[in-house]
């Protein structure tokens, strides 16, 4: 018998429904040695999905299954033969986008798309640039920056401070508005 690396799978598509294993045994061993016949059911009704998986013994026996049994019309249904290319191959293997063993080449992207189209502009943190300025609770007119007009601390991303200094403001802000130096929200009720 041949070795392991010379079996090749089938994948048969376009199946009727009430193809059983054994038909589809019979059809693949007048034409050679057919090793395994796996027809796809479903989990919870147990009827088929339309699709089978035969494996061959050699190569030549593989081509022609393909050669005489694609397009063959079984129970009123042309079925579909090819080489299975495995679950992550997707299209087919000779249109170019696959590589070596069916996977996919890397592509570089052009220049244009790499490009970042919108440079965010940082905001700096003012207590990094100024070492001599401190979060002080006092302060108000400063903390009211780093506020919304909800009352609500604004998050790193909008303040731009170091994750240090975000904490060192918010707790300087709660601080503030719970001495009443700072009202919680600024929205005045009319």
């Amino acid at each position: 018998m041949n070795s392991g690396a010379n079996k090749k799978k089938l994948f048969i598509s376009n199946l009727d429904f009430e193809v059983t294993s054994d038909q589809l045994r019979g059809l693949f061993e007048e034409l050679g040695g057919c090793i395994s016949v796996v027809v796809a059911t479903d989990r919870e009704t147990k009827r088929s999905k339309g699709f089978a998986f035969v494996e061959m013994e050699s190569e030549d026996d593989a081509k022609k299954a393909i050669e005489s049994l694609n397009n063959k019309v079984v129970n009123g249904r042309p079925m579909k033969v090819c080489e299975d290319r495995g679950k992550n191959a997707g299209p087919s293997a000779g249109s170019g986008e696959a590589g070596e063993g069916g996977q996919r080449r890397f592509e570089p992207l052009p220049s244009i798309q790499r490009m970042q189209l919108f440079k965010r502009r940082r905001k700096l943190d003012p207590f990094t640039e100024d070492p001599t300025k401190t979060v002080d609770y006092k302060d108000v007119a400063m903390l009211s920056k780093f506020v919304s007009e909800r009352g609500r601390i604004l998050s790193r991303r909008l303040t731009g401070l170091t994750a240090y200094n975000q904490r060192k403001v918010s707790k300087a802000i709660k601080r503030a508005q719970s001495l009443g130096l700072m009202a919680y929200t600024s929205i005045q009720g009319e």
